[in-house]
């Protein structure tokens, strides 16, 4: 079949035997679990399916997919979904082995980073990388597929070694077992998943990988941070699980309570272990050594020592330590302990305890008896608290100013609060700050949305409480655009007693400016100016006066395209550094990326280091969405190798500062942003037909109706682009193989600007920025297969012209992209990427063009229940191939 192999524009390159051996191999048990579980026949017909996708091209594909009736067609989609998920698991496991086998460099290290980095010591002071999960609707598969996945994957990294014939023989017993359990196994979900379910499944990623990396790090580091106390916590967790109430209707006060006492059972649990395990390490008698006199005091504070054990102080101090953790658990966790002794009031407490533990060890017998357990424990305990992860709130500016609006009219103000100017809000919002006197009133009869903001506000006052400041990592303003809209959440904060207001007002949560469209990027300098400029702000900051700033790379995607996107958020992050540097007021800057090219997404690491010179400074938060969690986080080696990456690359990205003035680089990529912009809008946004062809020829209403994610597709029942959310956008278009996302409007951007090649060849070399920009985007045009994406474009009525210039642009982009590196073919300079990308178009081409088939039966009118089953699945493994879904 023309184009079934290799991407629109590539050629075939010499086969990785391993990852094909793999995949044949698991392809091979796939077809004995389907003959072993529904008979010869079956597995029959999905072998002609495939050997006539693979063999007898695309019209002689067309034919038989016509012919299936809609159950044949589903049970075909399940085997080929099922397919695309073994051949994305083998390409994961082998395609990761063999690219760091034939990597000449090693995987980026802390250590590696400080002694390649200026000033690293000092550096490693002030570091904090945060990732922060969030619940995005982008993955589509259920946790139960994905756990068949990770054992299926950790079967496979047995392979690595010769095995003998019975060890090889029981291997393939328990991957045929796996594989037929996943294809008895229900791939869709028949509910829309709640926000419980969301908890729960990043929880139990957290659990078992992300968490037991975080700690082989903090003890792999120890040396490290020798001799810096060891109050250092470089990496920490965050999470927007039970939190993000951004046009969100099931995230409530509820929810942020169940999150935190998920997180917090978690924790409490790991800490109980280790305090277990060191009980049964310190046995050690006090006729035999001498301790401090606060382990003394804190061993005889326990007075329900055995009397076989009045010898051995630590062993004391460690019960009583951990009887305190189990009282805390019961309050904050729903812990199952019996209740012998006060709980803890902070964090802080418990980690003064491990200290005093730590301090007579090292005191009265030597350093070298703390061992790495204790020692770890505490900087995991420094980093993770009792919350584990820090919860962000996240809501949508236009609701604030609805609640204030309707605050201040029962409070009997007499201008509504949403008919003022700008210079009037601030000045009424301003005063509110002044003094401490509530606007919310117990007698007051509000509306709904009100009382939803107000009880959510209250749990998180609640949680301050219990659970200590750090537990809510920040309060995110969407749609931010101006001052008031960074002052509203404090006045909204001030009615449960987390803002205290006075002459210098305080804060226990810190408010973040979310910039996302294109305009408000170019805004955000002059509004963190005002902001900061206000008297007040000094106290309404992160300690330090380090004040956040979120930038969103989706939105502005949607609203500019790739190219303007990326470099509109790069340029924000210059200017917004230098209009908090002569305010001597730190940033730290909170990257909102999804898992997509089109969306912020590549490497992490890449990501960081493509950073403008002076914007990290030791200080980021990046989102992690989605699948990309589990792809990035799903097992401890994998998360472990992605965490240390992205803190190592955040330490040498802090070593570069802020240049003195604005480049002729940034000049250039500043003309080619303008002229991409452009182009982009002039397709999507200016164009009356466009809307109709982005609906119809994607499969978004499909989408729209998947039941991935808690929270609606769009902000608003319309149709318009402008109210439909970034991720089911992008994933549309990958869904329809056109990616364009993730790379329209960077041709049209050469051409407007006047910049020739050998120019832009030039900035790649100089450029990490634009280097990044190039490899992502040559990524996505790789992805994408303008043949299969001409049948999509015919579902749409009249939609030929517009696809004649999306195809003309991607065309005119690839050309580019190779001239600008010098490559004959994409992604010829990355072989093993390559490979990857032509390995997932054998799985995934078939599944577009039966797609293709079931969607046209169901535009005719088609409702069989069997055809939407059918969509589902064929999205399912094309996500799965192309390895994210928005």
């Amino acid at each position: 079949m023309a184009g079934a192999l290799t991407p629109s524009g590539t050629a075939k390159a010499a086969p990785d035997r391993r990852v094909r051996q793999a995949v044949e191999m698991l392809s091979g048990l796939l077809h004995e679990a389907i003959a072993y579980l529904d008979g010869e026949e079956a597995s029959a017909f999905i072998s002609r399916a495939r050997r006539i996708a693979a063999d007898k091209g695309e019209a002689a594909l067309k034919s038989f997919l016509a012919d299936l009736d809609a159950d044949d067609a589903t049970f075909l989609a399940r085997a080929l979904t099922c397919h695309s998920l073994l051949a994305s698991t083998a390409d994961d496991v082998i395609g990761r082995r063999r690219s760091v086998e034939e990597d000449a460099e090693l995987p980026l290290t802390l250590e590696a980073a400080l002694k390649a980095t200026p000033r690293g010591k000092d550096l490693l002071k002030d570091l904090e990388v945060v990732p922060v999960l969030t619940a995005h609707p982008t993955e589509v598969r259920r946790r139960a597929v994905v756990e068949r996945e990770f054992e299926i994957a950790r079967l496979l990294t047995l392979r690595r070694h010769p095995l003998g014939v019975r060890a090889e023989g029981r291997l393939r017993e328990s991957l045929f077992r796996e594989i037929a359990l996943l294809w008895r196994m229900r791939l869709h979900r028949p509910e829309r998943i709640a926000v419980s379910d969301e908890i729960r499944n990043a929880l139990a990623i957290v659990r078992d990988a992300m968490l037991p990396a975080l700690i082989e790090l903090y003890d792999d580091w120890s040396g490290l941070l020798e001799g810096e106390g060891e109050a250092l916590q470089p990496l920490k967790f965050g999470s927007w699980l039970g939190g993000d109430r951004d046009g969100h209707p099931g995230v409530d006060g509820s929810t942020l309570k169940l999150a935190l006492r998920s997180q917090a059972r978690v924790i409490f649990n790991h800490y109980s272990d280790e305090v277990r395990r060191l009980w049964f390490d310190l046995a050690l008698s006090s006729d035999l050594l001498t301790i401090s006199p606060e382990l003394e005091k804190l061993a005889a504070a326990w007075a329900k020592a055995s009397p076989h054990r009045l010898d051995e102080p630590y062993r004391q101090a460690l019960e009583r330590i951990w009887e305190r953790l189990s009282t805390t658990a019961n309050g904050l966790a729903g812990g199952a302990f019996a209740e012998h002794a006060p709980a803890y009031d902070k964090a802080e407490d418990f980690i003064a305890d491990l200290e005093i533990v730590r301090g007579s060890l090292e005191a009265c017998s030597g350093a070298r008896l703390v061992g790495p357990r204790l020692r770890t424990l505490i900087q995991v305990a420094r980093a993770c608290g009792f919350h584990l992860m820090a919860i962000d709130l996240r809501q949508n500016a236009d609701v604030h100013e609805r609640v204030l609006d309707e605050l201040f009219r029962r409070a009997g103000r007499e201008a509504a609060y949403l008919e003022r100017t700008e210079e009037d809000r601030v000045a009424l919002l301003l005063e509110e700050l002044s003094h401490e006197r509530p606007l919310r009133s117990p007698f007051a009869d509000y509306g709904d949305e009100t009382l939803r903001e107000l009880a959510i506000l209250d749990a998180a006052a609640e949680a301050v409480r219990a659970y200590g400041p750090r537990a809510i990592g920040a309060y995110i303003v969407s749609k931010s655009a101006t001052l008031s809209d960074i002052l509203e959440p404090l006045v909204l904060m001030g009615q449960v007693g987390l803002v205290r207001g006075g002459q210098a007002p305080s804060t226990q949560i810190y408010v973040s400016p979310l910039f996302e469209t294109i305009g408000d990027l170019e805004r955000g300098p002059e509004v963190l100016k005002a902001w900061l400029d206000l008297p007040i702000s000094a106290g309404l900051r992160r300690p330090g006066g380090v004040q956040e700033v979120m930038l969103g790379y989706s939105d502005s995607n949607k609203d500019g395209g790739y190219v303007t996107s990326r470099r509109s958020v790069a340029a924000a992050a210059s200017a917004l550094t230098r209009a908090a540097e002569g305010r001597d007021a730190p940033l730290r800057f909170f990257h909102g990326r999804g898992g997509s090219v089109g969306r912020g997404g590549g490497p992490a690491a890449e990501a960081v280091l493509a950073q403008p010179p002076g914007t990290v400074a030791g200080r980021i938060r990046m989102t992690e969405q989605g699948e990309m969690i589990a792809r990035r986080y799903g097992d401890a080696p994998t998360a472990r190798k992605n965490l240390e990456s992205l803190t190592a690359a955040s330490l040498r990205a802090s070593a570069s500062r802020l240049p003195d003035k604005v480049s002729e680089d940034d000049l250039m990529l500043d003309r080619l942003a303008d002229g991409a912009f452009k182009a982009f809008r002039g397709l999507v946004y200016d164009d009356p037909a466009f809307e109709n062809f982005f609906w119809s020829a994607t499969p978004i209403a499909e989408i729209a109706g998947l039941n991935i994610g808690s929270r609606p597709s769009s902000r608003t029942p319309s149709r318009r682009i402008e109210d439909l959310r970034a991720i089911p956008w992008v994933f549309s278009w990958s869904q329809a193989r056109i990616l364009l996302p993730g790379w329209y409007g960077f041709a049209a951007g050469v051409k407007a600007s006047g910049l020739s090649v050998p120019e832009l060849a030039a900035l790649d070399q100089r450029s990490e920025f634009f280097s990044s920009l190039l490899s992502n985007m040559e990524l996505a045009l790789a992805q994408a297969n303008m043949q299969i994406a001409d049948d999509y474009a015919a579902l749409a009525e009249d939609g030929g012209a517009i696809f004649r210039t999306i195809r003309a642009e991607h065309e005119a982009s690839r050309d580019l992209a190779l001239a600008i590196r010098g490559g004959k073919e994409l992604l010829d300079d990355q072989p093993a990427l390559a490979e990857s990308v032509r390995l997932a178009a054998r799985s995934i081409d078939p599944l577009n063009y039966l797609q293709l088939e079931l969607l046209r039966r169901r535009r005719r009118g088609d409702d069989n229940p069997d055809l939407v089953l059918g969509i589902q699945l064929t999205i399912a493994g094309i996500a799965a191939g192309l390895r994210n879904t928005g």
